[in-house]
């Protein structure tokens, strides 16, 4: 397997594990050092990022994360994404463009971009995007 089929699947198996809620593999696919980029908020950092997953993303159920397409050359992959979580009776949809850094396995540094005005729609001006 090529470097860059090795960066797709821990791609992939970040993706799933959000979909499943498996939090305990998303903290173990980022490096501790891990950094993220978020359209609307700027540089946060690892914890900041895994704590907004837990605390919005993973209260939906069911979710839905569909790979649409991924890129991948050297150390980075980009995926396009989209994702459907139902809160309730309320449901959030939204199409994403990531792209990821990854060095031995983990992602050290992530740019998450969506369509902000389905955010601010769905969650109010005042709801953090990840």
């Amino acid at each position: 397997m090529t470097k860059e089929e090795q960066n797709k699947e821990v791609v992939r198996r970040f993706l799933g594990a959000v979909e499943a809620g498996e939090i305990d593999t998303i903290e173990a696919l980022q490096a501790s050092a891990c950094s993220w980029w978020i359209i609307g908020t700027g540089e946060i950092s690892r914890e900041s990022y895994t704590d907004a997953v837990k605390g919005m993303l993973l209260t939906a159920s069911p979710r839905k994360v569909e790979i649409v397409g991924m890129v991948a050359e050297g150390d980075t992959v980009t995926a396009e994404v989209r994702s459907e979580m139902h809160f309730g009776e309320r449901v959030y949809a939204n199409e994403y463009h990531d792209l990821f850094v990854i060095s031995d396995g983990k992602i050290v540094h992530g740019r998450e971009y969506f369509d902000t005005a389905k955010v601010a729609a769905f969650f109010g001006s005042q709801g953090d995007a990840a």
